[in-house]
């Protein structure tokens, strides 16, 4: 797939998100998200995706070399830009502190952890539509 496929169907998530969060009807029930399972479900979950972050940098690095080169040009194209934005004194702070504190790897880690769990609430919403559908 090309990456304005990837776009469209990202975009298209988004707006499914949107118009789910916007149509919900409200839970005729509480739920209490204090017990020890949710909070074990929360954050196996985060834990997870970190994994699978990860795991996609390495298959990325492995596999397509080029695409990593691509987003790590893109980073650093964005980081400059934000820096040459911003006035005299602040712009070069701006771009150091970017740079230095992680602007290449971290900020790239935490895109794909973002895109892979709006892609897994947008999948998770789906099921549970089409779950709810049945019990009505």
């Amino acid at each position: 797939m090309t990456w304005a496929a990837w776009l469209g169907v990202s975009v298209a998530i988004v707006i499914a998100i949107g118009a789910v969060v916007l149509w919900r009807k409200p839970s005729g029930t509480r739920r209490d998200y204090t017990g020890l399972k949710h909070h074990a479900k929360v954050h196996s979950f985060r834990l997870l995706t970190a994994i699978l972050a990860w795991a996609l940098i390495v298959a990325a690095f492995y596999y397509r070399p080029d695409l990593l080169k691509w987003m790590l040009r893109s980073m650093t194209h964005g980081i400059e830009t934000i820096g040459d934005s911003l006035p005299s004194p602040w712009g070069d702070r701006a771009e150091v502190i970017l740079r230095e504190l992680g602007g290449f790897i971290w900020i790239q880690i935490t895109a794909i952890i973002v895109l892979i769990r709006v892609i897994l609430s947008g999948i998770a919403m789906g099921w549970r539509l089409t779950r709810r559908g049945d019990r009505e």
